[in-house]
C-alpha cells in the first residue's frame, strides 16, 4: 500500500512540475551537439552507444546492460540505468532524449511538455530502415560523418546480394509458442537477405503470427530458424520437444541465431545475416 502511495506522489509531484516549471530551452550549442543524452529504449541505447562519445551519454536503460538482448552490455558499466520512468530521468538535465517510437509514451509526453528535446525513433522492419534509423540518431546527437561511416561499415559487413529466390532454401522461423515472423517484420527481412525464403511469407503471414505445428510440418522446411530456447521448465517451449518436431528436423539443419543480434535494428544485424548465409550455403 505505501509503494502505491508513494508512487501516486510522484506522479502527482511530475504533474505539477510539468505545470509550474519553465520550458527546458537548449543553448544552440547544445542543440547543435548535445553533451547529457539519455536514451530509454534498448534499441536506441545500442546506437547511441555507437554514435556519441561515452562522455556525452547520461543514462541508457536498463536493457542495453542485459547481454542476452544487447551487445553492447559491457558498455554499460558505470552508465547511469534508467527504467523509462520521468523521476529518472529529469534530474540528469538531458539536452537529448532518445526513445522509442511506441515506449515509454507518458514520459515522452511530459519531456516534451516540459521542453526538453525528444526524437521518437520508429521500429526497424527491413534493412533500409536500420540505415535510415542511424541517419536519424547521427542527425539529433550532430554525428552524421560517424553515422555515414557506420552504414559504410553495416554495408561491407552485409556483402553481396542473396541469390534468385528460385534458387533459395525454404526456411522456417519458429519461436516459443509456436510463433513466426512474416512479411513487414525485420526477422522476414533477415531471412530473405540471408539467401532463404522465408515460409511465413510464403503463408502469407503478415507481422508476427502463430504457426501451427501440423502447418509446418506439412511444408517440409529445409531449415528450421530460431531464437534462444529458455532455460528451465517453460510451456512455451514445449514446441520444441514435440516428438514429431524432432523427427522431422532429425537431419535437417537447426539454425539459432542469439536474440541480442536481431531483436533490434542495428548494425549487428549484419552478424545475424552472416550467420544464417552459412547456414543457407550448406
Amino acid at each position: 500500500m505505501r509503494k502505491g502511495r508513494a508512487s501516486v506522489a510522484a506522479i502527482r509531484l511530475i504533474a505539477l512540475l510539468a505545470l509550474f516549471l519553465p520550458p527546458f530551452l537548449p543553448s544552440a550549442a547544445a542543440a547543435d551537439r548535445p553533451q547529457r543524452v539519455v536514451s530509454m529504449n534498448l534499441c536506441t541505447d545500442q546506437l547511441v552507444m555507437l554514435l556519441a562519445d561515452r562522455a556525452r551519454i547520461a543514462s541508457v536503460s536498463y536493457l542495453a546492460a542485459d547481454p542476452r538482448s544487447s551487445v553492447l552490455a559491457a558498455r554499460t558499466a558505470g552508465l547511469h540505468l534508467n527504467h523509462g520512468l520521468a523521476e529518472e530521468i529529469l534530474p540528469l538535465g538531458p539536452d537529448l532524449v532518445v526513445a522509442g517510437a511506441v515506449t515509454t509514451r507518458p514520459t515522452v509526453f511530459l519531456l516534451r511538455k516540459l521542453g526538453y528535446p525528444v526524437i521518437d525513433v520508429p521500429v526497424a522492419n527491413g534493412l533500409d530502415d536500420i540505415r535510415a534509423n542511424i541517419r536519424r540518431v547521427a542527425a539529433a546527437l550532430g554525428e552524421p560523418a560517424r553515422g555515414a561511416r557506420l552504414i559504410a561499415d553495416f554495408d561491407r559487413r552485409l556483402g553481396p546480394p542473396a541469390p534468385p529466390a528460385g534458387r533459395r532454401p525454404l526456411a522456417a522461423l519458429y519461436w516459443a509458442n509456436g510463433w513466426t515472423s512474416g512479411r513487414g517484420t525485420l526477422a522476414s527481412a533477415i531471412v530473405t537477405a540471408s539467401g532463404f525464403r522465408n515460409l511465413a511469407d510464403g503463408l502469407g503471414i503478415a507481422g508476427t503470427g502463430q504457426l501451427p505445428l501440423e502447418t509446418l510440418l506439412a511444408a517440409a522446411p529445409e531449415v528450421l530458424i530460431t531464437g534462444r530456447v529458455r532455460d528451465g521448465p517453460a510451456r512455451a517451449n514445449e514446441v520444441f520437444r514435440h516428438p514429431a518436431l524432432r523427427r522431422a528436423f532429425a537431419g535437417k539443419p537447426v539454425v539459432r541465431v542469439p536474440d541480442r543480434f536481431w531483436i533490434c535494428g542495428t548494425p549487428f544485424v549484419a552478424e545475424a545475416i552472416a550467420r544464417l548465409s552459412e547456414a543457407a550455403g550448406r
